[in-house]
């Protein structure tokens, strides 16, 4: 019986490729249960800081205003609607 390497790699890579593809579960902010509630904040003009302050004493939530404006930008939200 004859091995052919080169089948042998594509039915691997083949195989790879589905069970990624099965696997594949997109990354989800720790910030994404207060989405409404920080886009809300934050269109009302409030500042990082007290969105800040706010998600620490009401949630237990620490994390970095700079956290919390790359996540607004993700989620394409702006002081103007």
């Amino acid at each position: 019986m004859n091995f052919d390497p080169i089948a042998a790699g594509e039915a691997a890579k083949h195989d790879l490729k589905l069970l990624k593809a099965r696997n594949y579960k997109k990354r989800t902010s720790k910030l994404e249960p207060w989405r409404h509630e920080i886009a809300k904040l934050y269109q009302a003009k409030y500042s990082l800081e007290h969105i800040q302050n706010h998600l620490y004493r009401v949630h237990y939530l620490t994390v970095a205003r700079s956290t919390i404006l790359r996540y607004l930008h993700s989620i394409c939200v702006t002081r103007h609607g």
